[in-house]
């Protein structure tokens, strides 16, 4: 193929610095159940925890604190149904 109609795109992010004082907290807190969903974790990772993903209430971008409290342990699918589902926002306030 030689490209042609293809563009390409250069985009910059900010990346923010995230404590992983407040990882571990949210994890521990949510003792291996998405709070979400209130499912189990989806699956152990390598080393035997529970795999949940750490959300931020917030977004950094926007403000939001990398605080204990602004923060919580989703399921891969909780995770990205706040970030990319229709009705994200209002899942995210629940």
């Amino acid at each position: 193929m030689n490209g042609e109609g293809r563009t390409s795109e250069s985009r910059s992010r900010t990346a923010y610095q995230r404590s992983e004082v407040v990882r571990k907290h949210a994890l521990r807190v949510a003792d291996g159940v998405c709070q979400g969903c209130s499912d189990d974790a989806p699956f152990l990772t390598d080393g035997g925890d529970p795999f949940l993903e750490v959300h931020h209430l917030y977004r950094r971008s926007e403000g939001g604190a990398d605080h204990p409290k602004d923060v919580i342990a989703l399921c891969s699918n909780c995770h990205r149904r706040v970030q990319h589902g229709r009705n994200g926002g209002e899942f995210n306030q629940n």
